[in-house]
C-alpha cells in the first residue's frame, strides 16, 4: 500500500515570526510532505523602534526593551516580530509625522510587510531545501495582493491563490484566498456571488473533484467552524447575561453551498480564530485549526491523504 501524502495546514499567522518558524519546523516534527498556509500571513500593525541618543527603545504591550548595539537591536527587533508586529526604525518626531499622513503610513507598512515576507521565505528555503517537503502559501482577506508577487518569484515557495495545484498523483488543491464581507472592510473580500463564481470556475478544471482539497480561507456558514462574537456599534463585542461573548455564525453561505455541491474530499479553512474544530458536510471533512498567534502558539491540522480517501487527521497545538 502506497504511503499517504501528509499535509500540515495552518492559517492566520498574522505576522507572528515565531509561529512561522514553528510551522516550517513542522515538516520535520510531523514528517510532513506538504506545508500549507491557508491565508492571513501579514501582520496587522507596525511598532516604532525609536532612536534615542546612542541607542534604541521599543514598547510592545507595555513591555519596554532597549538596545545599545547593532547586535542588541537585532535581538530586540526579533522580539518585536515574535509579538506579531513589524519593527519600524524611526524617531519620535518622524513617527508623529508619519501617523498624520495615512497614505504615507500605509506605504511604509506595505514596504515593511513585503520585506518581512522575503525574510520569512529566505529562512524557510534554508530550512526546507533538500528535505523533500513542499511549501505552499496562500493569502487571506487581511493580506495584501502585492504579496502574491513576492511568493510567486521566490523560487522555492509555491503560491496557491486562485489556482488548482497537484498535491500528488491522486489529489489536487483548489484555493480561494478571499473572505465574504466583514465589518472591518478588509483588503480582500468578495460577495457571496463572486465566491460562488470563483469556486465553480476553479472546480471546472479539477480532474477528480471527489479527491480534491478545497483550501477556502473563509469557513462554511452555519457550522462549528464559523462562530465569532457578535459585534455592536463601534465593533464592540456584545456579551450574554452570563458575561460571555454572544457567538454568531459569520462564515460564507457560498462556501458551504460549494462544498455541498462539489463534494471534495477535504475542506481547509481559517479566518475565524475562535472556531477550532471539524465538521462533516456530506462526504466532505472540513477543518478549521483556529489561531492563537497572539500567544505565539501554533495551531494546525495534520491530514494523511491516501489514494482511497483520508487515512487520518489530527489537530495540533504547540
Amino acid at each position: 500500500m502506497a504511503r499517504p501524502t501528509r499535509l500540515f495546514f495552518v492559517a492566520d499567522l498574522h505576522g507572528s515570526a515565531i509561529c512561522f518558524r514553528k510551522f516550517v519546523n513542522a515538516a520535520r516534527v510531523y514528517r510532513a510532505d506538504v506545508l500549507l498556509v491557508g491565508g492571513d500571513i501579514a501582520a496587522k500593525t507596525m511598532t516604532p523602534v525609536f532612536e534615542e541618543g546612542a541607542g534604541w527603545s521599543v514598547s510592545v504591550e507595555g513591555e519596554v526593551r532597549t538596545a545599545r548595539s547593532a547586535e542588541e537591536l537585532e535581538a530586540v527587533e526579533s522580539w518585536v516580530r515574535n509579538a506579531a508586529t513589524l519593527p519600524y526604525r524611526t524617531t519620535r518626531s518622524a513617527w508623529q509625522e508619519l501617523l498624520a499622513d495615512r497614505s504615507r503610513a500605509d506605504r511604509a507598512f506595505l514596504e515593511l510587510e513585503l520585506a518581512d515576507l522575503e525574510r520569512w521565505l529566505d529562512w524557510a528555503k534554508h530550512r526546507l531545501e533538500g528535505s523533500g517537503a513542499r511549501l505552499l502559501l496562500g493569502l487571506g482577506n487581511d493580506d495584501f495582493t502585492p504579496m502574491e508577487s513576492v511568493i510567486a518569484h521566490d523560487g522555492f515557495a509555491e503560491l496557491t491563490d486562485l489556482s488548482v495545484l497537484p498535491l500528488d498523483d491522486h489529489h489536487e488543491l483548489l484555493t480561494l484566498p478571499y473572505s465574504n464581507p466583514t465589518p472591518w472592510k478588509t483588503n480582500r473580500e468578495l460577495s457571496e456571488g463572486e465566491i460562488t463564481r470563483w469556486i465553480d470556475r476553479l472546480a471546472g478544471s479539477l480532474k477528480r473533484p471527489e479527491q480534491a482539497v478545497f483550501n477556502l480561507h473563509v469557513p462554511p456558514y452555519g457550522t462549528p467552524l464559523d462562530l465569532a462574537p457578535r459585534l455592536g456599534p463601534g465593533l464592540v463585542k456584545i456579551m450574554t447575561p452570563g458575561g460571555e461573548p454572544d457567538m454568531v455564525h459569520v462564515g460564507s453561505t457560498a462556501v458551504r453551498e460549494a462544498l455541498e455541491r462539489h463534494h471534495p474530499l477535504l475542506g481547509l479553512h481559517g479566518h475565524i480564530h475562535e472556531s477550532k474544530g471539524s465538521v462533516s458536510l456530506g462526504r466532505t471533512l472540513s477543518l478549521n485549526p483556529g489561531s492563537a498567534y497572539t500567544e505565539g502558539t501554533l495551531l494546525g491540522a495534520v491530514v494523511d491523504l491516501a489514494k482511497d480517501g483520508i487515512r487520518a487527521s489530527m489537530m495540533t497545538s504547540g
